[in-house]
């Protein structure tokens, strides 16, 4: 073997040597890193997003004891269980009895609407029979009440005097009025 063949050979094996390392360590490795660069202003962008949640979490983690009792606060303007709510039917007849009112209250049947609030909510049909001025301290009352509520009717007329007759309204008198009161609850 010549000199000359020994360098042709040698040139040969060192040109599929580097042909060797472009195309099989070289290439991937600029492929991957083409890659990894594309994905990092992603990545960046994500971990800004992270940052930010970490530091509102920090500032909630300073404000939840101010917050707290006012949260509590809002949870008691719903009603527990919209199937027995015995606190929201105390407080009707509390309201009643201290406005001087007769009270009767139903379950109620609302039609199906589209509704913005996002809460489960009950629906109760109130009938009263009282003096007009009783009434109004009775709404009043329903409208600064620990509840959520929305009056969604509500129906005032004088009683006549065929109503008096019936013995159910006896006890009152020909300006008393009568009230049909449709409310929806929020609850929990």
């Amino acid at each position: 073997m010549t000199l000359k063949r020994k360098i042709i050979i040698s040139a040969v094996f060192f040109l599929v040597l580097n042909i060797f390392l472009i195309a099989f360590v070289i290439s991937p490795l600029f492929l991957e890193v083409k890659e990894i660069s594309r994905d990092f202003p992603t990545q960046k962008q994500n971990l800004a997003v992270l940052e930010k949640e970490f530091e509102n979490l920090q500032k909630f983690k300073k404000i939840w004891p101010e917050i707290s009792p006012d949260l509590e606060n809002i949870s008691h303007l719903f009603i527990d269980d919209p199937e027995v709510p015995i606190d929201f039917k105390n407080f009707w007849k509390e309201a009643a009895s201290d406005s001087e009112i007769y009270l009767e209250m139903f379950p109620a049947h609302l039609p199906q609407t589209v509704d913005t609030y996002p809460w489960p909510s009950s629906a109760f049909k109130f009938t009263s029979v009282g003096s007009f001025s009783n009434l109004l301290s009775f709404l009043e009352k329903l409208q600064s009440s620990d509840y959520l509520i929305k009056i969604r009717d509500l129906n005032i007329t004088r009683l006549t005097e065929a109503e008096l007759r019936s013995p159910e309204f006896k006890q009152f008198s020909l300006g008393d009025t009568k009230a049909t009161i449709l409310i929806k609850v929020y609850t929990e």
